[in-house]
């Protein structure tokens, strides 16, 4: 199921909830492809991402590659599954109103 994000949502989303919502959407992305998907820069994604992990909203689990380096992967912790869930619920409503 593939979810269009309403662009007025999108402008009202803080750089922290743009990630908490990429995170959710891809499942498990690596920091590479969390970075790619919010065009932020990697010192965007190394201040941002501590932040949400302090709130208690991502965790950030490495995994070693076969060519034995690291990859770092951010998973929504359960509260952050319930911020993404009410992320979603605002989608709606707002996409009901364009309607």
């Amino acid at each position: 199921m593939e979810i269009k994000i309403n662009e007025q949502l999108f402008e009202l989303l803080s750089t922290e909830m743009k990630f908490v919502l990429y995170v959710g959407l891809l499942k498990e992305p690596t920091l590479s492809e969390l970075r790619d998907a919010t065009r932020a820069s990697w010192s965007t994604v190394h201040n941002i991402v501590p932040k949400l992990q302090g709130l208690g909203l991502i965790e950030v689990q490495e995994e070693k590659t076969r060519v034995k380096s690291v990859k770092k992967i951010a998973k929504l912790t359960d509260k952050g599954r319930m911020v993404f869930e009410k992320i979603l619920e605002l989608n709606q409503l707002l996409s009901e109103d364009k309607a």
